[in-house]
């Protein structure tokens, strides 16, 4: 008798968490391919230290996610945590970011609990996010390069 009642609590267990809903597709619509074209066109990369990370980057290419943005610059939703530092904002902790070798243009921060935010596919809660801007590149390969003399550098690597 008690091996019946566990196999049969093992067995409705079973068909109770096969219903469930799958996690990792929570936040993309059936019908939004903005949402795979977000996870397409998201990288990330980290700035390693003896084998530890200390930075993490991640970016969206906008330009690329969002087939109807026409815009005259290259935009991009960037993510930043940098790993035991108090500020949290890159440019004051001495980092520079550029695309193929250009400076930036503008940068503005995102609230983390802004639409923009919640829609991208890659997130770290303790990071800060910004909307950057460079000048419009030629087509072909982009590198946007997050780079400090003591850190080191991380490039992430997109296509127009």
């Amino acid at each position: 008798m008690k091996k019946l009642l566990i196999s049969s609590l093992f067995a409705s267990s079973l068909l109770i968490s096969g219903c469930s809903t799958n996690h990792a597709l929570l936040n993309f619509k059936k019908d939004n391919t903005r949402n795979s074209n977000a996870l397409q066109f998201t990288k990330k990369n980290d700035i390693k230290i003896n084998n530890e990370p200390k930075v993490q980057f991640f970016a969206s290419y906008l330009n690329k996610i969002n087939r109807d943005f026409k815009n005259s610059n290259e935009e991009f939703i960037i993510g930043v945590y940098l790993i035991n530092s108090k500020t949290q904002d890159f440019l004051k902790e001495g980092f520079t970011l550029t695309l193929n070798g250009t400076n930036l243009l503008s940068k503005v921060e995102l609230d983390g609990k802004s639409e923009e935010i919640k829609a991208l596919p890659i997130k770290n809660p303790w990071g800060k996010y910004y909307k950057v801007k460079f000048e419009k590149q030629e087509e072909g390969s982009l590198i946007l390069k997050l780079e400090k003399p003591t850190f080191g550098q991380t490039q992430l690597n997109f296509q127009k």
